[in-house]
């Protein structure tokens, strides 16, 4: 058996573990060698044969994605392995993505440190990595009011609540408002269970949700969740919704408690359909289905500093710091979880970041009644006296301007139109254009997300810029080890009259994706710059006898490679970087999962990007105009209006795939 090393199996042992014999290393000083058996031509065969379908799961690495049925929406291109796309642990995955099998990871989760990482599908250095554009709920876009006023699109009669479910909700609600969506699995915490799940924001006294508190949770969101605001849609459309959320909840509890009496108590179809039992299944599904009286809350004035000094002291007496910490920073207990067995932790105060409405009456209720499904529990022992004081202690820890501020907005960008391009994203010329300021949430959570993140906009007429600038604490160009990832930013682009779901768009709906990663712009890393002490066998393809084991001697270096040692880079891959000082990547996607690169004629997106002080500053641009055969591919012209949406990935947390911070649908106008 001949033994050797190959840069297209380094990082790929996990994906073809059968044809290879495992990788060991020889010191500290990271030198390894890697068996590979005589079927190494195989190997070869297999990884410039094999497609992988691109989407949600193909990127560097991401919580539980599951494949196995194919995409016939989606565009395929070849995995490879570092110079061919270095591939790790890829796995092949299914359709169903089940919460249960995202494995909390490391910085990521409100839990302390957590990363999905089961069944994942990596490419190192891929594009589509961890940096990968776009996974779940990738940002997408259109044109819809500013604010969290009415939507400027009408709502249409015809639109059932079951079908604006279908286009808002499902992929993360599931079909069925059962919380298995096609991306439920990149979110953390998870998309609620409407059928049998507990709410956690209600008024009422049997712990059901009201119309109100469901309509609050549309307008608002779930700050500290990846549930976005849907105050842009119209009241009629948000009605529409609502019926469907409660709709899905009675069924969901008829149909577990008729689950439960065939199960239990050997019921047949028969006996359930006895009158009798009819009318016990109808009195336990309005038990749980249908809202009892709505608690009071006691008036509440404004602050004092007695009255939050009072605060202070009940939220010692009442031991509140054993979870949200003596400062309230959510540093107390951490080992928590929901009722379902879902990590979480308590809410730090000082952010200003609250799941329901920061309001007095709001968080009185949440105090005084707890949130069903959760560690928060009922205050019984407190007096309503007690209760309005701790409330005002609690809001005294962060400001209107933070509790504000944790609920994304719709905003207006305006594209100005210029004689010129600004030459490079420090260019001068950027300081006159005004700059649009948005909120970012992370999809998998974590408390320490920046909401600094601005974009600005010009035009000249014929090419589109776009500058993106946000803080991000540690540079991270190059995913240089299997742990390490890269920083990346993607814009989607949308033109119609009802928005797609935001996360890719869909089969009817597709979006154009604009994509930078850092990894990219700084073109193909060569294996020996990773591994400077690495020991090799010999290179079939270019090297006739071998004179040293050290890759300093001729024909070792990837430079030294002929394309048959490289398929990917002979076959045009695009995961493959190719050195030409741009960032950018021109993407489509037809929904979540099937994000899928364009051919090379297509990629019109140039990006560079510098990183400063803690900051990076991105500039993208491509040609207003189109060719009419490019399909979902978006011509824009002067005087036009398009929806935007953004997402960042942020290497420092890990971030990759569908881990990343997301933005909600923006508007966009480019000045005539």
């Amino acid at each position: 058996m001949t033994r050797f090393v190959t840069r297209g199996c380094v990082d790929f042992a996990t994906l073809v573990r059968p044809l290879l014999s495992g990788l060991s290393w020889a010191d500290p000083q990271r030198r390894w060698s890697r068996q590979c058996p005589s079927s190494w031509l195989l190997l070869w065969a297999l990884i410039t044969s094999s497609t992988l379908v691109t989407g949600l799961g193909c990127q560097r690495s991401s919580p539980a994605v599951d494949s196995a049925k194919p995409l016939t929406n989606a565009g395929t291109h070849t995995v490879v392995a570092k110079d061919v796309a270095v591939v790790k642990d890829t796995v092949p995955v299914k359709d169903t993505l089940v919460v249960k099998d995202t494995v909390p990871a490391k910085d990521v989760v409100p839990t302390k440190d957590v990363v999905p990482t089961k069944d994942v599908v990596v490419a190192k250095d891929a594009v589509v990595a961890k940096d990968a554009v776009v996974a779940k709920d990738a940002v997408v876009a259109k044109p819809s009011a500013p604010g969290p006023a009415e939507s400027k699109q009408p709502a249409t009669l015809t639109t059932t609540g079951a079908q604006l479910f279908t286009q808002h909700c499902a992929s993360c609600h599931g079909e069925r408002g059962d919380g298995k969506g096609i991306a439920a699995a990149f979110l953390f915490p998870r998309p609620r269970d409407f059928t049998t799940g507990r709410f956690r924001l209600v008024s009422a006294s049997n712990n059901v949700p009201t119309r109100d508190d469901i309509q609050a949770v549309l307008v608002r969101g779930m700050p500290g969740s990846a549930m976005p605001p849907w105050a842009h849609l119209s009241q009629s459309d948000r009605d529409a919704l609502v019926d469907e959320v409660l709709r899905l909840r009675t069924e969901g509890v008829r149909e577990a408690y008729i689950r439960q009496l065939k199960e239990d108590e050997g019921l047949s179809d028969e006996k359930i359909a006895a009158s009798e039992v009819q009318k016990s299944i109808q009195d336990y599904v309005n038990n749980l289905s249908v809202p009892g009286e709505v608690r009071p809350v006691p008036t509440i004035g404004p602050p004092t500093a007695e009255a939050i000094a009072r605060g202070k002291e009940n939220y010692a007496k009442f031991v509140c710091i054993s979870c949200h910490g003596e400062t309230g920073r959510g540093d107390g207990v951490q080992a928590m979880n929901d009722d379902d067995g879902t990590p979480t932790r308590p809410r730090d105060f000082t952010l200003g970041i609250f799941k329901g409405n920061p309001d007095p009456a709001s968080l009185y209720r949440r105090i005084a009644f707890g949130m069903p499904g959760t560690p928060m529990p009922a205050s019984s022992a407190m007096t309503p006296e007690q209760m309005v004081d701790l409330v005002h202690y609690i809001r005294s820890l962060s400001t209107e301007e933070q509790r504000q501020a944790a609920v994304p907005k719709r905003e207006k960008i305006v594209a100005q139109r210029v004689s010129s391009i600004p030459g490079s994203e420090s260019a001068e010329a950027w300081s006159s254009v005004k700059s649009v300021s948005l909120r970012t949430t992370p999809l998998w959570w974590r408390a320490d997300t920046s909401a600094d993140f601005a974009v600005q906009a010009v035009h000249d007429g014929t090419t589109l810029a776009v500058r993106f600038s946000w803080l991000d604490a540690t540079e991270d160009q190059q995913a240089w080890q299997s742990e390490s990832f890269k920083d990346a930013v993607a814009l989607e682009l949308y033109q119609g009259d009802s928005e797609p779901f935001l996360g890719m768009g869909s089969l009817t709906a597709p979006v154009d994706v604009w994509f930078w990663d850092a990894d990219r712009q700084n073109g193909q890393l060569a294996v020996e710059k990773l591994h400077p002490n690495a020991v090799t066998d010999v290179y079939p393809f270019s090297e006739a006898a071998v004179t040293s084991a050290e890759l300093t001697r001729a024909g070792a270096r990837l430079a030294d490679q002929p394309d048959i040692s490289l398929p990917a880079r002979a076959v045009g891959n695009q995961i493959v970087p190719r050195n030409a000082g741009s960032g950018g990547s021109s993407l489509t996607a037809g929904g979540p999962r099937t994000v899928t690169f364009r051919p090379p004629q297509s990629q019109l997106v140039q990006a560079k990007g510098t990183w400063k002080d803690g900051r990076w500053t991105v500039v993208m641009t491509r040609p207003l105009a189109v060719a009419a055969s490019a399909g979902d591919r978006i011509s824009l012209e002067p005087g036009g209006r398009a929806s935007l949406a953004f997402a960042l990935w942020d290497g420092g947390h890990r971030d990759r795939n569908g881990q990343k911070s997301i933005t909600i649908w923006q508007d966009f106008e480019l000045e005539r």
